[in-house]
């Protein structure tokens, strides 16, 4: 019986076939259930794009196969008729709200820092380059201020006219030189202008940055290499069936000198900032990229180069004080004293603080700036009206020294108010867009135009688009949506009309004095978001401003800038910031 007992039992259980079979099920029926649970879930109420909703990769692929990664974000509410979307772009998190609608970018980061703060993603991006830059760090955060108090001089009047503007008129001016060089040898071809208007950036805000010499910039090295290259063969003088005017000659290549791989790391920056900002997963994108020789060599200079430049500012600073600051870093250094003397502690003058605020000051007043300048030589050549009337705008404001045959001095560019020049850059700054998006978490459960946001969400504002570069959205305004803020209620400059929105037109920044008989820039004319707004707008806006014064008067005054053809296009390329494809410059000394 117990044998008969024990078969029947066994009789019973499955056969391996069908517990593999079992097995199959069960570990399906999971996976499938981590698939649910890993796919995005989107925020009720938002408008998104349905069929990402159902992969898991969300929206990524539809990014990677857009020509513009950055432009498709920001035209995606457009896309749905709203004012603000939903795109699933970073794996695994929560979705990403953007929004467009200029009244609510405004509102957000004007007057609701508390609900919006900076998230972890600037923080993400700028990783290993400057992770103690205080421009990642939320307004909330323990040391935030502490690091503004850090650098706060270096935007005061006193500092940028004493420090700052010499520097930049002298670096602008070596370009001048440079570029007559060039357009000697060029014999009216066009050349390249794109590296050259990088490393004048460059050598200013270094110069500003650390006080460098003139023998050690970039210009002085690339001013005396093309004067040592051999002049070309002599084309012959156009005949009288000729066009002088050359649309389509290849472009003369001017070969580079050997470059301070120091001052050449700091190009190297923007570079790794592209690449953790195109990643889902920033931190591990520069990690492997730093093992490329190229980035780990950049990165070591780097270093080097802050602790030569420190050891050289306390070398003035101990031996003459105060009266021997020269550039941001000793007023840096100068400022740790203080504050050390004021806590009784040691001073720590090679801190990662003051070395990524440095970092942080030399990229947002170089790789910005010279980027806002490639755009602006394209809209000159593409504008020859706009250039003509700036040139003599700018003669007539300087007229003392068109009598005398020099170029403007740098204390007249600060005190000489031309309001064609100003309108001139704010015109290059909104319609080159070269930041396009800027990102904040919401700190809260918070509301915008009607839609319900949860708090930890992060949201993309858009810089750029509708109301500021292309035709306005039509917000809803039905109950269930709330109301568009309106002008009254945020204190908004008018809209931009939709019909010439797109175009370049200096004008527009322009209105009459009807009392002094004139036309005086205004700058509230209509919206613009070039250097963001609020508390945690552009910290260097003022530097920025004072370079592309500088830049654009030297420039005018001692160039015409004529057509170069198919090389003038308008397409961009996606870096860190929005860079021309192409940036040629064909120049005539006036």
């Amino acid at each position: 019986m117990a044998m008969d007992a024990s078969w029947a039992w066994g009789s019973l259980l499955p056969s391996p076939v069908v517990l593999l079979a079992i097995v199959c099920l069960l570990s399906a029926g999971l996976l499938y259930q981590v698939y649910l649970f890993a796919l995005p879930k989107p925020i009720p109420g938002i408008p998104y794009n349905l069929h990402a909703s159902k992969r898991l990769m969300g929206d990524i692929p539809d990014v990677r196969r857009s020509k513009h990664m950055r432009q498709w974000v920001w035209s995606q509410p457009r896309a749905h008729r709203a004012p603000l979307s939903q795109v699933f772009v970073l794996p695994f998190r929560r979705p990403t709200v953007i929004v467009t609608d200029y009244s609510a970018v405004v509102d957000i980061l004007a007057r609701r820092s508390r609900e919006f703060d900076r998230g972890q993603r600037i923080r993400e991006i700028v990783g290993l380059i400057a992770p103690e830059f205080h421009f990642t760090m939320e307004t909330k955060e323990e040391g935030f201020k502490a690091h503004k108090e850090l650098v706060r001089d270096l935007m005061t009047p006193r500092f940028l006219n004493e420090v700052s503007s010499p520097r930049i008129y002298d670096a602008f001016a070596a370009l001048v030189h440079l570029w007559h060089e060039k357009s000697t040898k060029a014999m009216g071809q066009p050349f390249c202008a794109s590296h050259d208007l990088y490393m004048t950036t460059l050598d200013s805000i270094c110069s500003v940055a650390f006080g460098l010499d003139e023998s050690k910039r970039s210009l002085t090295r690339e001013i005396d290499h093309v004067r040592s290259l051999p002049m070309p063969p002599a084309s012959p003088a156009p005949g009288p069936q000729v066009s002088p005017v050359i649309s389509d000659a290849a472009p003369v290549e001017f070969s580079r000198p050997e470059p301070n791989p120091e001052i050449e790391a700091l190009l190297d920056i923007p570079e790794m900032l592209s690449i953790s900002q195109k990643s889902g997963f920033p931190w591990i994108a520069q990690r492997l990229a730093l093992l490329r020789p190229k980035h780990a060599r950049a990165m070591r200079n780097r270093q080097s180069l802050i602790d030569t430049q420190t050891e050289n500012s306390l070398k003035r600073l101990f031996a003459g004080g105060e009266k021997e600051m020269q550039c941001a870093l000793d007023w840096m250094l100068w400022r740790e004293m203080g504050k050390a003397k004021k806590e009784e502690r040691a001073p720590d003058f090679h801190s990662p603080v003051i070395r990524d605020e440095t970092f942080g000051f030399l990229l947002g007043g170089h790789d910005t700036s010279a980027t806002v300048l490639s755009w602006w030589v394209k809209y000159m050549a593409e504008h020859p009206h706009v250039q003509a009337r700036l040139r003599a705008e700018l003669r007539n404001g300087h007229s003392v020294a068109m009598m005398e045959g020099r170029w403007p001095a740098m204390e007249g560019i600060i005190s000489t108010h031309i309001p064609y020049l100003e309108a001139v850059v704010q015109e290059t700054l909104r319609c080159a867009s070269i930041v396009t998006l800027i990102s904040r978490t919401t700190t809260q459960d918070a509301q915008v135009l009607g839609y319900h946001i949860p708090k930890d969400t992060s949201i993309l504002l858009s810089l750029t688009g509708p109301g500021l570069t292309e035709p306005s959205l039509d917000v809803p305004t039905t109950p269930n949506l709330g109301t568009k803020p309106s002008t009254s209620q945020t204190n908004s400059p008018p809209p931009w009309d939709n019909a010439d929105v797109h175009l370049f037109r200096p004008e527009r920044w322009l209105k009459a004095d009807e009392e002094k008989g004139i036309e005086v820039f205004d700058s509230r004319a209509g919206p613009i978001l070039a250097f963001s707004t609020g508390p945690r707008g552009c910290f260097g806006r003022r530097l920025g401003e004072m370079q592309l014064k500088t830049a654009v008067t030297l420039l005018i005054w001692n160039f015409e800038f004529g057509s170069t053809g198919p090389l003038g296009g308008m397409e961009i390329k996606e870096k860190f910031v929005n860079m021309p494809r192409d940036c040629y410059v064909r120049l005539k000394e006036t």
